[in-house]
């Protein structure tokens, strides 16, 4: 199992599409989305977690009242009902990323947008670097920085992992992960990060068709 599904979110919720799909998650992720100031942010953590449950609801047979979610001690989420399977999420825009397995995974998409790319010399390898300063820096930065925060999401230890603790250009690593990119356009970039060979199966859903898959 190795399923990706993006997310554009478009159109954006009318108030009573939000409302009825805040009813769905937990109380304690419900507290926290309405402590959001603003109505995207709330928005996309919402939709965040609505999709994650939509898609471990179709992979497992399970149904949503039966869906359980805990944190490691970093932070990173895992389904508590059943530890076999395994997910992660990221937003970013009007995108929603969501990785789910049978083994860890760690996903990031990203927004392309101008850089400042001392950014990139205080967060980057050497041979990372290099690699963005040669031709096209914005996409390549992006490609370079989706791996690296999916790796770290990979690993389930957030930013208690420095970026530039590692390099992902590496043929080789200790951790003998890889890197795949599972979304691309002119507008945002995604990776997913695990140690499975097999190429992801990619979704990609408007919110036209995630509410049709709710009804």
């Amino acid at each position: 199992m190795f399923e990706v599904t993006i997310l554009v979110v478009l159109p954006e919720l009318t108030l009573s599409e939000y409302e009825a799909l805040l009813s769905l998650v937990s109380p304690e992720k419900r507290k926290r989305i309405q402590k959001f100031h603003f109505m995207k942010d709330a928005q996309n953590c919402l939709l965040s977690d609505i999709l994650t449950r939509i898609e471990i609801c179709r992979l497992t047979g399970l149904n949503n009242k039966q869906l359980k979610f805990s944190t490691n001690e970093y932070g990173k989420p895992f389904l508590a009902t059943d530890r076999h399977i395994h997910f992660n999420i990221s937003h970013s825009g009007h995108y929603i990323a969501c990785a789910i397995s049978d083994d860890p995974v760690g996903i990031d998409i990203e927004i392309i947008k101008h850089i400042d790319m001392k950014i990139a010399e205080r967060f980057f390898a050497p041979n990372e670097i290099a690699y963005i300063m040669e031709s096209d820096s914005t996409h390549r930065f992006y490609d370079i920085w989706t791996k690296k925060e999916s790796r770290i999401k990979w690993e389930g230890v957030g930013l208690h992992k420095q970026l530039s603790s590692f390099c992902v250009m590496d043929s080789k690593n200790e951790e003998e992960v890889l890197y795949q990119k599972v979304f691309y356009n002119n507008e945002a970039i995604s990776h997913v990060c695990s140690k499975k060979k097999e190429v992801p199966s990619v979704l990609i859903l408007n919110t036209n068709i995630l509410l049709e898959l709710i009804k």
